[in-house]
């Protein structure tokens, strides 16, 4: 009961709604009596006068004396869309969802006014964290745009807007293998526990990662005067898929297909323990091809 008035702070309750709130079908005698049980041992550990009675209304912290988390957030949300600065507007809201620590009256499980009251602060955050995302965007700062979008989707996790924010940021950031792998998840999992398929929208950026990763071919070119040598030490470590061409004398390429950009570095690394047992020295760089 005292989670319920901290949930409708400073408003008046008629004792007939909380009858059938927690006593629903007792006869209202009884009701009354348990409802003067609750109220006195909330008086016993508060104070009493933080719980009022008048007209026949409960009302919790009438005078404003008690600081609720929950309405503090969402107060920081309403003066972040007031605020004309952009700066100032981020920085609130940053503020705002670092302070969001977990669901409210996750405890509660799935009474009705503990579940509206959770979904209301969750969809403020939600929002709050698709505004982020926005900005970050707009700057290129893709790592953040990754963070904030996983946030969302950890407590929406068919929230298709986060979803393509998600995608292109990896994408931008060289995984896209990650990015089409979560994307197929994302969509079985649509398609098994709610049975509708991912928007137009989200499948064509889907199908446009897909041919842009086939495009992408990363060159590690390597300079030494012993490419005889070279070759020789490459033959166990590339795939049958990548190819070696001889730029001049003294220069050579293997093309790589079909890596993203952390697994390409890999490879070049292990290109670069390998040659180290070359007799000669050999500059190495990896770059995607024009």
């Amino acid at each position: 009961m005292l989670r319920y008035f901290v949930v409708f702070h400073r408003r008046r309750i008629p004792k007939e709604v909380l009858f059938e709130m927690f006593w629903p079908g007792m006869e209202e005698n009884y009701a009354c009596r348990n409802l003067q049980t609750a109220i006195s041992m909330i008086r016993r550990f508060l104070g009493k006068d933080l719980l009022t009675y008048r007209d026949g209304t409960y009302c919790f912290d009438e005078n404003g004396e008690v600081s609720v988390d929950a309405e503090e957030f969402e107060k920081k949300i309403a003066r972040a869309r007031s605020c004309s600065d952009v700066k100032d507007k981020v920085a609130i809201l940053k503020c705002a969802v670092d302070e969001y620590l977990d669901d409210v009256l996750i405890e509660c499980g799935y009474e009705d006014w503990a579940m509206q009251a959770r979904e209301h602060y969750k969809d403020l955050l939600i929002e709050a964290l698709l505004e982020l995302i926005a900005f970050h965007e707009a700057k290129n700062e893709y790592t953040e745009v990754c963070n904030l979008a996983k946030r969302v989707l950890e407590k929406d996790p068919y929230n298709e807007s986060a979803c393509m924010s998600l995608l292109k940021a990896m994408s931008k950031l060289g995984q896209e293998l990650e990015a089409l792998s979560f994307y197929r998840s994302f969509a079985s999992r649509m398609e098994k526990e709610l049975g509708v398929i991912p928007s137009q929208e989200l499948r064509d950026l889907y199908e446009h990662l897909l041919a842009q990763r086939k495009r992408t071919v990363w060159i590690i070119t390597i300079e030494t005067d012993r490419t005889d040598e070279v070759i020789q030490h490459l033959k166990g470590i590339l795939r049958e898929t990548d190819a070696v061409k001889i730029f001049s004398k003294g220069k050579l390429g293997i093309f790589i297909r079909d890596v993203d950009d952390p697994i390409a570095k890999s490879i070049q690394k292990r290109i670069e323990l390998a040659l180290k047992q070359c007799s000669s020295h050999c500059k190495i760089s990896l770059r995607k091809a024009r």
